[in-house]
């Protein structure tokens, strides 16, 4: 994606301030530099706001309640899968500019991408994801809220789930608007108490605008399990929450939140098709999600690896085509990306925006070469 602000590079991160973070709009990109970095920069900044992706977990929980089926049953499969991968609660938006402040008493113009959203084939979304969604919601008080993880499904390289905060009050743990949706997604607001991730992930949220009420907020949560690798078949993602009886952002420099973990229980892992290249390339993707090894295939030599994805495009056997990402076009049709994974730091994950269907796909193009299922 094109913008003005400056690019990720690792050995600029340590001069960073989080409201520099808070106007980036590129990839992350995940290395123990970084991960060190990133954690002298919350204890230097804790008292600013600070964006989802620095706060790998901040929440709590007093108990957890398990709805039984039968109250759980109003709510479908398909309610589920058009929220989270169709166009309920979102539109498509066209690329372009907005002026936003740097967090140093200027600002800076910034390129928002296209996005495009669309319907989803029910039967289809049913048939491909059905018998891996969760069956009944996780409930969980959290000092005056109460998170609701209403559905979940995943496959070993990703987990997209629906949820819910409440409070009677109104609820305090995002700052976020239309503008964050396009982005990064919300921030971690000054006065929350709380917040949750799932363990090992990097995420992004998006805020259902049209749902969302002053003391209900409808969200839905895109993950990539890049911290602790893949997550095998028949584990259980684990949900952590930590929190605090004060606003996480002041607390003291000796004080650590509290922290509760929960399984969720998406045990059961969507399964994967493998793709390789004539030239010896490697992706493998889900009805969920991608990943691509980008040090196979496609003639890059180490240094060139990092930041070098133009363009990823599906090709189906119709000969419709589903353009998943567009470097020099600003198009960016995921729900999360990141770069620098893997053990070399060649691998990108992404998170699609809709669903996929890995049967009707003729090939898959990356930066204009085409890989073939098998």
């Amino acid at each position: 994606m094109k913008n003005s602000s400056k690019h990720f590079e690792r050995e600029n991160f340590p001069d960073w301030t989080l409201e520099d973070f808070d106007a980036i709009q590129e990839d992350h990109v995940f290395s123990e530099k970084y991960e060190k970095a990133k954690r002298a920069a919350i204890r230097a900044h804790k008292q600013r706001r600070t964006p989802t992706f620095l706060v790998r977990a901040a929440a709590a929980a007093a108990a957890v309640i398990l709805l039984p089926a039968g109250v759980y049953a109003a709510v479908s499969h398909a309610e589920f899968f058009q929220n989270a991968f169709g166009n309920s609660g979102r539109e498509s938006v066209a690329s372009h500019v907005e002026t936003v402040d740097d967090g140093k008493g200027g600002s800076l113009d910034v390129t928002y991408p296209t996005r495009e959203y669309v319907s989803i084939d029910e039967a289809m979304a049913e048939n491909l994801l059905g018998e891996y969604a969760t069956a009944e919601p996780l409930v969980i008080p959290v000092n005056d809220h109460t998170l609701t993880i209403e559905s979940a499904v995943r496959d070993e390289n990703a987990i997209v789930m629906e949820f819910t905060i409440a409070c009677d009050t109104g609820v305090t743990v995002f700052d976020y608007d239309e503008l964050a949706n396009q982005a990064k997604g919300p921030s971690l607001s000054e006065e929350s108490t709380f917040y949750f991730n799932i363990d090992g992930v990097a995420e992004n949220i998006y805020v259902d605008l049209e749902r969302t009420t002053e003391t209900e907020l409808h969200g839905y949560y895109y993950g990539l399990f890049v911290f602790n690798g893949p997550l095998s078949d028949g584990e259980a993602p684990m949900l952590k929450i930590r929190y605090a009886d004060m606003p996480l952002l002041s607390l003291p420099e000796d004080a650590s939140p509290e922290v509760a973990e929960y399984p969720i229980a998406a045990e059961k892992a969507v399964g994967l098709t493998s793709f390789t290249s004539e030239a010896g390339g490697y992706l493998e993707l889900s009805p969920l999600s991608l990943k691509v090894d980008m040090a196979k295939g496609l003639g890059l030599a180490p240094d060139e690896v990092l930041d070098s994805l133009k363009t990823i495009a599906i090709e189906y056997n119709d000969g419709t085509v589903y353009q998943v990402w567009d470097d020099d076009g600003n198009v960016d049709n995921t729900a999360y990306l990141c770069m620098g994974l893997g053990a070399e730091d060649s691998e990108y994950a992404l998170v699609f925006n809709r669903l996929v269907d890995p049967a009707a796909i003729s090939c898959v193009w990356v930066n204009g070469i085409a890989y073939n299922a098998g």
